[in-house]
């Protein structure tokens, strides 16, 4: 059985980015536009919408960890993962292009489409992002490498992200509002091509290596997997510490919007520059943490706890700071945001050394499982922060448009500041619950080699 430990070439680490890339076009389109789309472009009411995003995110979450089961229990002559991206590339890129379709139907008409082509859409970019997280575990067995494919794959995800927030607005400004629909179906072309075209250079771009060893168990089945997730501690740990983390991260991007227009008074314009810098910081953080853990300044769990602490503490000023002095309070943000950042590297590569974990101690392949569940916690921790962040609005009698009171302004700072921190300072208490450091994982890869060698 191979167990491959070797170096990866920066054109490989690129390739797996791209993966990510397209992953971060959907993500894009549908947080940025596709609520606008339905209600102001198809014609949908805000409840129908709703009602809409609820369903389907229901159906993304859960279907998740089957979709990883899946790809963890079959082998084909490309290996696990990659025949997702290979076979899945052009209908997901199609469903992105569907989407924002808005043919001319009745009301029912244009509610069952949208409800169709965005189930489609949900559906096919779980079927492609969950074998994708799973790759990362079998491109190689070294944490290190791990680490710096992930310094690849985050700023190349956060830049198409950014491509989306930018060249969409200026290409759709170009036609006039009685053809917007036609200017979004015509952007998406681009983009569901460019999304199709990134995930085919992953799959063409990277190499299945590393092959857990498997002894045929007639109990392997997804329930026994996720019953090991919840009994031990280390895992149980690390997908608290990642929802929480992941809706700390969701507070300051929903919030920013009302912390921009209503709190600190700004334009549109303001809104965007801030937007573009949490994108930038994104960009940029990946890069800065591998530096500082390849110069030994920190280790992977070091790194991640500073980043999780420095998070919490740099958005403390946020609450303190007067709205006018709007420049400084916007810089804390966005250093909060960076701080965050610089953990992503290390937190997205944690699961594949979770299924190493579990391929010693339980004898069961689960990286696509381990995969699926952190998905599963991100699209958790979402919903809940929307709701959270909807309900706090409420409470606070928030109206759009109308004047602040301090009531209001008090909830924005809630859901922009104070939640936030209160998620990193929770999600660093469960941090410390995880016991797969630097020390750990070796001994791990050491027991594996023994295995491997004996097979």
């Amino acid at each position: 059985m191979q167990n491959d430990s070797g170096k990866i070439s920066i054109r490989e680490k690129i390739c797996y980015g791209l993966g990510d890339s397209s992953a971060n076009i959907f993500f894009g389109m549908t947080m940025m536009f596709l609520p606008y789309f339905y209600t102001d472009v198809v014609g949908l009411t805000a409840g129908a919408m709703g009602v809409l995003f609820l369903i389907a995110r229901l159906v993304d979450a859960f279907s998740d960890p089957f979709i990883g089961n899946f790809a963890d229990r079959r082998e084909t002559k490309y290996g696990h993962y990659r025949p997702f991206l290979l076979y899945l590339a052009i209908p997901y890129g199609l469903s992105c292009f569907l989407v924002f379709l808005a043919p001319s139907l009745s009301y029912t008409g244009k509610l069952i489409y949208a409800f169709a082509t965005y189930i489609f859409l949900i559906l096919m970019y779980a079927s492609t992002v969950v074998p994708y997280v799973g790759l990362l575990s079998v491109l190689t067995s070294d944490p290190a490498e791990r680490l710096s494919i992930n310094s690849y794959r985050f700023p190349l995800a956060k830049s198409a992200f950014l491509l989306c927030s930018t060249v969409v607005p200026m290409f759709v400004a170009t036609y006039d509002k009685a053809h917007e629909a036609q200017a979004y179906s015509h952007a998406m072309i681009i983009i569901g091509i460019l999304a199709a075209v990134c995930t085919l250079a992953c799959f063409f771009g990277t190499k299945e290596r590393s092959k857990p060893l498997i002894v045929k168990d007639k109990n392997d089945t997804l329930l026994s997997k996720i019953k090991i997730i919840a009994k031990t501690k280390t895992l149980r740990s690390f997908y608290i510490f990642f929802a929480l983390t992941q809706a700390a991260f969701t507070f300051k991007g929903s919030s920013a919007i009302y912390y921009a227009k209503y709190y600190l008074g700004q334009n549109d314009g303001y809104l965007t520059g801030l937007l573009s810098a949490f994108s930038i910081a994104g960009i940029i953080a990946p890069i800065v943490s591998m530096w500082l853990i390849r110069k030994n300044i920190f280790n992977k769990i070091a790194m991640l706890k500073a980043a999780t602490l420095g998070a919490a503490l740099t958005a403390v000023p946020i609450l303190v700071i007067p709205s006018e002095y709007h420049m400084l309070s916007s810089s804390f943000l966005i250093l909060s945001t960076f701080f965050g950042e610089l953990g992503i590297v290390v937190y997205w590569a944690l699961p594949a050394d979770c299924a190493d974990y579990c391929q010693l101690k339980f004898n069961k392949k689960m990286a696509g499982v381990l995969g699926a569940v952190a998905l599963f916690s991100q699209k958790f921790a979402m919903s809940l922060v929307g709701a959270g962040i909807g309900f706090i609005l409420s409470l606070v009698n928030y109206q759009p448009g109308a004047v602040v009171t301090s009531e209001v302004a008090n909830g924005i700072l809630v859901i922009t500041a104070v939640l936030p921190i209160a998620c990193h300072i929770i999600s660093y208490y469960f941090l410390g619950q995880y016991e797969l450091d630097e020390s750990a994982v070796d001994k791990i890869h050491s027991e594996l080699e023994v295995m491997y060698a004996k097979a």
